[in-house]
């Protein structure tokens, strides 16, 4: 089953447009899809297809706490701790800041006296959705927590046991934007990656960013270019990087209003409007896709 990761330098590029609008194309063409939303600090495709989501997992991690009677105060824990979540104040016990906690357990294993014990905090969630034919999953960071590749890693691993136990004709992972190492586990082993860009300055500088991650990641690539007739816009830029990188644009998506009504509602361009030039974009797309992430058709 191809699996096909869409990323993106910068945030705001149409990312998750084209993640979700691609997996209800290909939905309606008669596929079973799974879409896995592994932008966890701000998971946002059940809004792109107006459904809501359960949650179906929670994802917990190691927090210190102290024994007393065994604690001997001496403060080896403190020391130990890098994110300095653990403070010894001398003849007192560790006083701990949960929130800065990277459950490393470093504290436990240095600890002569045995004096931690496992504890738990919650970093966030895993959420489920079924509608319009696809399987939707979700890692979903808890507000206030920073550190996020445990819910990202927790919902891909969620997605993973799904697919043993159904059959999908195709994996969509929607990515989060930037090149950072939430991207990296997300990109990586998938049959293609989309790149999405928009014709700006901002938009090619990223792009040759993430074009350079995918190529160093061995994953074959293709550009998708949104808001392609955007005003002002440099789409030859864009040519020009992905020519540079030997990278094909294989779909561009115009800047149609009714996208963005599409957003506000709630609903896939292709249901609110299915005779639309955006709506003609993805199923472009979605053939595209189709066709090179089944068939290997050409390397990054």
């Amino acid at each position: 089953m191809p699996r096909v990761a869409v990323t993106g330098g910068k945030g705001g590029t149409g990312k998750t447009t084209v993640a979700a609008n691609t997996a209800y194309t290909l939905a309606q063409m008669g596929l079973r899809v799974l879409l896995i939303d592994a932008d966890v600090d701000a998971p946002s495709s059940s809004r792109f297809l107006g459904v809501s989501t359960a949650r179906v997992l929670d994802v917990m991690s190691f927090l210190p706490a102290v024994d007393p009677e065994k604690c001997t105060m001496c403060g080896l824990c403190a020391q130990a701790c890098r994110p300095h979540a653990l403070v010894h104040v001398e003849g007192k016990l560790p006083m701990l800041f949960p929130e800065l906690c990277s459950g490393c357990e470093a504290c436990k294993l240095v600890c002569p006296s045995n004096a931690i014990t496992d504890s738990q905090k919650l970093l966030g969630w895993v959420n489920k959705a079924e509608a319009h034919g696809i399987t939707l999953v979700e890692g979903e960071l808890q507000p206030t927590e920073a550190r996020s590749t445990l819910v990202l890693l927790k919902a891909m691993e969620y997605a993973r046991s799904l697919k043993s136990e159904r059959s999908y004709d195709m994996t969509i992972v929607d990515t989060a934007p930037g090149t950072h190492c939430n991207v990296i586990h997300a990109i990586r082993g998938a049959d293609l990656a989309l790149a999405v860009t928009e014709p700006t300055p901002l938009g090619v500088h990223d792009l040759e960013l993430i074009l350079k991650l995918t190529q160093k990641l061995q994953v074959r690539t293709a550009v998708v270019l949104n808001r392609a007739d955007l005003p002002g816009g440099t789409p030859e830029e864009v040519e020009r990087i992905a020519s540079r990188h030997h990278t094909p644009i294989v779909a561009e998506i115009p800047l149609d209003p009714l996208v963005q009504s599409s957003h506000i509602q709630g609903k896939p361009v292709l249901e609110l409007a299915p005779s639309s030039r955006a709506a003609e974009a993805f199923r472009t797309l979605a053939k595209a896709v189709l066709e090179l992430a089944s068939a290997g058709a050409f390397l990054a």
